[in-house]
């Protein structure tokens, strides 16, 4: 289940931000320099992100699972 958990969010994530951090660095004029570094990064820290997302759940049910 974790690794369900983790592949799903951290692929919705970086279909979602990374062509609106592309789109926020390319089209904005007052946008850093920088703001094209961070793109690369973004299914990275979505990655990351899945990794606690998951690990929360799992933990979740398995403290529910004591209850029951």
């Amino acid at each position: 289940m974790f690794k369900q958990i983790w592949k799903g969010w951290t692929t919705s994530v970086s279909v979602i931000f990374t062509p609106l951090f592309l789109i926020a660095a390319l089209v904005q004029p007052e946008a850093p320099d920088n703001m094209l570094l961070v793109v690369p990064l973004v299914p990275v820290i979505a990655a990351g992100q899945g990794v606690l997302i998951g690990e929360l759940v799992c933990l979740g049910l398995k403290i529910l699972s004591f209850k029951n």
